[in-house]
C-alpha cells in the first residue's frame, strides 16, 4: 500500500495547482458564526462549520466521485486577506515556490519555447523509465507517439550512459514542450491518450467526464467549464489564461512533472480561477480543482476571504478489482493533504509570496 499512500500525498501539489475562484456578497449569521454568503447556499455549510471557519479552522468533507478511479474532496478556509491576494498567489506560482516539495516550476510563454523548461532537470529514475518504455509497459506516462520518439532517440540497444541520459532528457523536454504548444494552439483536443498501461486512457475523455460531473453537482454555471476546453489563445474578455509546469518530489518517491492550464475569469463581482491537468508523468490521468473565493467583512470591517475548494483526481492505481479497497484507504489521506494544501495557500495569501515573472 505504500504506493497508494504516495498518491494521496500527491494531492497536496494538485490542490495548489488546480483551482477555480468565485466571489460573492455575504450576510451576517447570528450566534458567533462566520458570515454566511448569500450566493453560497450550494456549499451547504452547517452553522457549526461556519463557526469553525470563523475560528480559523479548516472544514473538510468527502464528495461523491463520478468515476471508479476518482477521488474527490471539499475544503473551506477563511483568510485575513482579500480575494486578490489569492489570485496573486496562483498567478505568480507563489504557493509552489514556498513548498518544500517543489523542485522547480515556471510559467510557459504565450508561445511556449524550450527556454521555458530551462530549470527542469529530469531525474535519473525517470530517464531510466524512459529508456525502458514500451507501449502498455512504461513506468512513466506517455502517449504511443511519445514512446516511439523516445525509442528512436535511445536506439536499438540502449546503454544507460551519461550521453544517453542527456539525449533522453533533451527529447523528453521537447516532448513536454510539444504538448504545451499543441495545447496552447488547440486546447482540449490536444490532450493525449496514455499508453503506459495495458488499458489505454484518454486524458481528454477523462477530464471532460470529470468536468461535466463537477458542473452538474456543484451548482456552478456549466458555461464556465467550457472555458477549460479552449486554448489560452482563445481567452475571452475579462479572462486571463496561461500554462505552467511544476516538478515536485515527495520523500523517496518518484518526482512528478505536471503541465497545467489555468484560467482566471471575472464576471461582475464574481472571480473564477480554474486549472486542469494537461499532463502528469505519474499516477494521475485527469485532475480538476474548483475553488470559490468569497469576500467576507467582520464586525470591525476588516477584509477577509472565504475560500471553498473542490478537488477531483482520477488515479491509475485505483483501478482493478481491489480499487474500492484502495479508495477506502486513499480518501482520508486525500482530505489530510487537502487540509495541508489549504493551510499553505492561506499563509501564502496572507503574507506575500515571491512572485514569478510573467510569461
Amino acid at each position: 500500500m505504500r504506493s497508494d499512500l504516495f498518491l494521496l500525498t500527491l494531492v497536496l501539489s494538485l490542490v495548489c495547482e488546480v483551482v477555480i475562484l468565485t466571489q460573492g456578497r455575504l450576510a451576517s449569521e447570528s450566534g458567533g458564526a462566520a458570515p454566511a454568503a448569500t450566493g453560497a447556499a450550494h456549499l451547504k455549510l452547517k452553522p457549526a462549520e461556519w463557526r469553525s471557519l470563523n475560528e480559523r479552522q479548516i472544514v473538510m468533507r468527502s464528495l461523491t466521485a463520478g468515476h471508479a478511479k476518482e477521488l474527490a474532496g471539499f475544503g473551506a478556509v477563511v483568510a485575513d486577506t482579500t480575494p486578490e491576494e489569492f489570485i496573486k498567489a496562483f498567478s505568480a506560482l507563489g504557493v509552489f515556490k514556498r513548498s518544500e516539495t517543489t523542485l522547480a516550476c515556471g510559467r510557459f510563454s504565450a508561445q511556449p519555447v524550450i527556454e521555458d523548461l530551462a530549470e527542469l532537470e529530469v531525474s535519473d529514475k525517470d530517464l531510466y523509465a524512459l529508456m525502458r518504455a514500451k507501449v502498455k509497459e512504461s513506468n512513466i506516462k506517455l502517449a504511443e507517439a511519445d514512446i516511439a520518439r523516445i525509442r528512436a532517440a535511445a536506439g536499438p540497444a540502449p546503454y544507460f550512459s551519461p550521453k544517453l541520459k542527456s539525449k533522453l532528457a533533451a527529447e523528453y523536454k521537447q516532448i513536454l514542450l510539444d504538448k504545451a504548444r499543441r495545447y496552447a494552439e488547440n486546447g482540449e483536443t490536444a490532450l493525449d491518450i496514455y499508453s503506459d498501461q495495458e488499458e489505454a486512457v484518454s486524458a481528454r475523455d477523462a477530464f471532460v467526464a470529470m468536468a461535466k460531473f463537477q458542473a452538474t453537482t456543484a451548482g456552478h454555471d456549466p458555461r464556465f467549464y467550457s472555458l477549460l476546453s479552449q486554448s489560452p489563445r482563445e481567452a475571452a474578455r475579462n479572462t486571463e489564461s496561461f500554462l505552467y509546469w511544476a516538478q515536485q518530489k515527495f520523500g523517496q518517491l518518484k518526482p512528478v512533472i505536471n503541465l497545467v492550464h489555468v484560467v482566471i475569469y471575472r464576471e461582475d463581482d464574481r472571480v473564477f480561477i480554474a486549472s486542469k491537468q494537461i499532463y502528469s508523468s505519474h499516477y494521475t490521468e485527469a485532475a480538476l480543482s474548483v475553488a470559490e473565493l468569497i469576500p467576507v467583512g467582520d464586525e470591525k470591517g476588516a477584509k477577509r476571504t472565504l475560500a471553498a475548494y473542490t478537488i477531483r483526481l482520477q488515479v491509475d492505481m485505483l483501478g482493478g478489482p481491489m480499487g474500492f479497497m484502495k479508495r477506502r484507504v486513499a480518501q482520508p489521506r486525500l482530505l489530510e493533504a487537502l487540509k495541508t494544501g489549504l493551510e499553505g495557500l492561506r499563509q501564502c495569501a496572507e503574507s506575500p509570496c515571491p512572485h514569478a515573472p510573467r510569461g
